[in-house]
């Protein structure tokens, strides 16, 4: 069976290879990938494939019933597909190997797109496992939009009508689970076609996560379009009146009835493969050891409504999927209830006295508009007392909170962070309020002032925070500050070096002699200038004659992660407004870790300086003056007290950290700084899971772009060679006359 599988697709396969139909069709693919995938990328920055995956449903759309138009209907037009069913072959032998023969054509034409990936590989690390992924996720639908396209070919002689045929309904099956669809339909039918919908389960697959539950339903949808294509096949053979037409048409029917019941109740179904980096949709193991570690019971309770707004499905999937491994990491000492609100009156009151109260969705009827009420929401409840998310908004940082909530109700006692005042520093009342406050979840935040009265930093404090200041300090509380490190404390200082006029746009040094000199006796120090980054520059928003125009500004960084340290360990970029670079002369290279530099185009501006944006940086800044600047370091003291000293405190400050793209980077850093520094590291893993893809930055202009063209330009051309010396060496053989003895043969 498989030998004549095997045969009838290689004749498939090299029928497309011999029509220059075919390469027309892959250049025309390959070209509008390229083009719209590499101008949405390079306006992102990112090295990812999700521009072009983004696209590719609605480019497969046409692109796969314009393959699958001819493989039935021009068979039946040519009066060869009874002549093929008549040879001693079976008619699913036959499907089976034109459906094969079909699909690796289009993988072939897929196979074109490896090119963007490598490309890409030239300006950031690309994230191969969910770059596996992807591509796996697109031959799924690839499978099914095939079983597809061969139905519409079985149904008619006309390949026209076929391939319209062909796109309705696979346009049919994209419509079903949109939500500008979903929205109109009554709210049982709207759960069944959520589910039906082919993007949802094709989106969920690129996330770099290979589901069970989506591998089942596009097996399914694949599985009931050949049965309706072998059903088509067969008909014409048998006589209607005949008892094995019945039988045909039942088992054909059970056969989608089939695939229908799997592609809903599959949604039940647990086993995943996540290839994404570090696991991100995958519990974390300082989370299963929270959880193992538990002596008495937790008590999860999870408050939904059974008829949300279709759009949060994917939301209340997620939701459940990481409580059930919750569930399951915590054996029996975790009680997992999902309860139902809108149902349940006992339920209702509960979630009301907790403090979760039902949200106003807005949901778009079959006429007109409406408002309908809804529970998402979450309790923790351990040894009497209880904690809450009232609405569960989105899950990328689910796993921490729910985390950090068991861990903070379980935990007898909590470390204490202290932020110094008196010198204009951000505290928790001015420029620090986000960061302190998320602090607060974790530990005890108080203000701490050295005045005359102070002799020593209290022994119940783990971690000091200078962030920032306008005023140096005294010399008597650098020493105060000194003892407390020489004592094994530890010291978070997040200063610059510069001090910003955005009046006159101008800068200049700012020194901090107290504090230099406590940094300058382990051998760190605080440049006073500023530093610039010409290939990580940030984005500022500009005036011109036009409106506002949005350019790249060295000044502002994107600072990278230098290092494997536990503070940046997965972490994305973070947001430096006008930072210093760091001065390191330690002796002992083993006490300091870089933690944030620039890239290799970066470097430093020394004052006076010119901070306007509109500024030529060609002419303030010279090529041979570019070097790496390192940011933010981490050291340890040879008795135990830690530093980790940062070269400016904006990242961290209220108003960037509300407006910057990078903005969750950087309190990230924050957090995992401080759980570093009170050597508290069980959830900084957890916490600094980035799911934003890496930057792509490339060494150079030419690079950049040989990186698009080659793509854009080389690979279609390699498909247009390959096809004109295939296709002209068909034609040398079908006109080259063979001579034996003198006869045409």
């Amino acid at each position: 069976m498989m030998r004549s599988i095997w045969t009838i697709a290689r004749r498939e396969l090299r029928s497309y290879f011999d029509h220059a139909t075919a390469y027309i069709l892959l250049v025309i693919f390959l070209v509008i990938n390229f083009f719209f995938f590499f101008r949405d990328a390079y306006l992102l920055g990112e090295a990812s494939l999700r521009p072009m995956l983004g696209l590719l449903p609605w480019l497969l759309l046409f692109f796969v019933p314009a393959v699958c138009m001819r493989s039935l209907a021009e068979e039946r037009e040519a009066g060869t597909l009874e002549l093929v069913l008549a040879q001693p072959v079976e008619v699913v032998e036959f499907l089976l190997g034109k459906f094969l023969g079909v699909l690796l054509f289009l993988l072939v034409a897929m196979a074109g797109t490896l090119g963007v990936p490598l490309g890409l590989s030239f300006g950031a690390d690309i994230q191969v496992g969910v770059a596996i992924a992807q591509y796996f996720g697109s031959a799924l639908l690839i499978a099914a939009l095939v079983a597809v396209g061969l139905w519409a070919s079985s149904l008619t002689r006309n390949q026209v009508t076929a391939f319209i045929l062909g796109v309705t309904i696979a346009f049919v099956l994209y419509m079903v689970g949109l939500p500008s669809v979903v929205l109109g339909l009554p709210s049982f039918l709207a759960v069944l076609a959520s589910r039906l919908g082919i993007l949802g389960h094709f989106e969920s697959v690129t996330r770099g996560v290979i589901d069970l539950r989506d591998v089942l339903y596009f097996a399914a949808v694949t599985a009931a379009f050949l049965a309706l294509t072998y059903f088509s096949l067969m008909r014409e053979r048998l006589s209607r009146s005949r008892e094995a037409y019945g039988r045909l048409r039942m088992g054909t029917a059970g056969m989608v009835a089939i695939a229908i019941f799997a592609a809903l109740a599959g949604s039940q179904l647990r086993g995943r493969v996540d290839l994404t980096p570090g696991q991100l949709y995958t519990l974390s193991s300082p989370t299963e050891d929270l959880l193992g570690g538990l002596d008495d019971l937790v008590t999860i309770k999870f408050f939904r409504s059974a008829e949300l707004p279709p759009e949060l499905t994917p939301l209340r999937r997620d939701i459940e999927d990481l409580l059930r491994d919750f569930d399951a990491a915590g054996g029996a000492n975790v009680n997992l209830i999902q309860l139902s609100p809108d149902d349940e009156e006992e339920a209702a009151q509960e979630a009301s006295l907790l403090g979760i109260d039902a949200t106003r969705f807005n949901v778009i009827g079959q006429d007109e508009m409406s408002f309908r009420d809804g529970y998402l929401g979450l309790a923790i409840q351990y040894a009497g007392e209880s904690d809450v998310i009232p609405l569960v908004r989105q899950t990328y940082d689910l796993e921490y909170r729910l985390a950090s909530m068991i861990r903070g109700m379980t935990q007898t006692e909590r470390s204490v962070v202290a932020l110094l005042t008196g010198h204009g520093e951000f505290d928790d009342r001015t420029g620090l309020t986000l960061g302190a406050g998320r602090l607060g979840e974790e530990y005890t935040v108080q203000p701490l002032a050295l005045d005359s009265t102070t002799t020593a930093v209290p022994d119940s404090i783990d971690v000091v925070v200078i962030a920032g200041g306008t005023q140096p300090l005294q010399e008597s509380e650098a020493q105060i500050l000194g003892r407390y490190l020489d004592g094994g404390g530890s010291l978070l200082v997040l200063q610059t070096g510069v001090q910003v006029d955005q009046q006159s746009l101008f800068a200049g040094p700012l020194f901090n002699p107290a504090l230099d000199s406590l940094l300058s006796t382990r051998g760190l120090g605080v440049v006073p200038s500023i530093a610039y980054d010409l290939r990580a520059a940030g984005d500022v928003q500009v005036r011109s004659g036009l409106g506002f125009l949005i350019i790249p500004y060295p000044l502002w960084i994107d600072a990278q992660p230098a290092s494997d340290h536990a503070i940046v360990s997965g972490l994305g970029p973070v947001t430096f407004q006008w930072g210093s670079p760091l001065q390191i002369e330690v002796e002992d290279s083993t006490r300091v870790t870089p933690l944030l530099t620039t890239t290799d185009l970066g470097g430093r501006l020394q004052g006076p300086i010119s901070i306007d944006p509109n500024q030529d940086w060609q002419q303030v800044i010279s090529p041979e003056d570019v070097s790496t600047e390192t940011l933010a370091v981490a050291y340890t003291e040879p008795d135990g007290g830690r530093i980790v000293l940062v070269g400016t405190p904006s990242f961290i400050e209220d108003g960037v950290l509300r407006s910057s793209p990078n903005g969750l980077a950087g309190m990230v850093f924050f957090q995992n700084a401080v759980d570093w520094l009170a050597q508290d590291e069980a959830l900084i893993s957890i916490r600094s899971k980035d799911r934003s893809p890496p930057q792509l930055l490339f060494s150079s202009e030419i690079t950049r772009d040989v990186a698009k063209y080659a793509n854009l330009i080389g690979v279609p051309l390699l498909f247009v060679l390959f096809g004109i010396m295939r296709l002209a060496r068909r034609r040398r053989v079908q006109t080259t006359v063979f001579e034996r003895g003198g006869a045409l043969v």
